[in-house]
């Protein structure tokens, strides 16, 4: 993992999704982990004795590790003042713990303040969502 990479996130625990960062290609891309254990506070109600991780918290995590390459000065003129402000995945399997998600994201696009990435999550390397999202710069 890159030293600072996840430090430079506003977020903690217990809403840091992304475990750890591998690659960060600064403007480009960047691979990052969600390691689920399955004993997360959010499994006693989605779903008991049936847990599926929540897509919502998928497309956070994709949100996080895509703040990584913004706040990590991979995209122009972003600090951690930056919000998500459109997001855009498709669920194609539920995702049961334990799971190691990797989540991909590349820069696509910048444009007036806001970074528009193409994100995917994989699971044993099946596509388990995929899509777009956008960040913005928050003055």
């Amino acid at each position: 993992m890159r030293t600072g990479t996840l430090e430079n996130l506003p977020h903690r625990p217990p809403f840091l999704f992304v475990t750890s960062v591998e690659e960060l290609e600064a403007g480009r891309s960047v691979l990052g982990t969600w390691r689920v254990r399955g004993d997360e506070d959010f499994f006693a109600g989605h779903f008991p004795d049936n847990p599926v991780v929540p897509g919502v918290l998928v497309a956070e995590a994709l949100a996080q590790v895509s703040g990584v390459m913004a706040f990590s000065g991979g995209a122009s003129g972003y600090s951690p003042s930056a919000r998500l402000a459109q997001v855009d995945v498709k669920f194609h399997t539920g995702i049961v713990p334990p799971a190691e998600i990797r989540l991909h994201s590349v820069l696509a696009r910048e444009m007036s303040g806001l970074c528009l990435f193409d994100v995917r999550a994989t699971v044993a390397g099946a596509v388990a969502a995929s899509g777009s999202l956008v960040l913005a710069r928050v003055e």
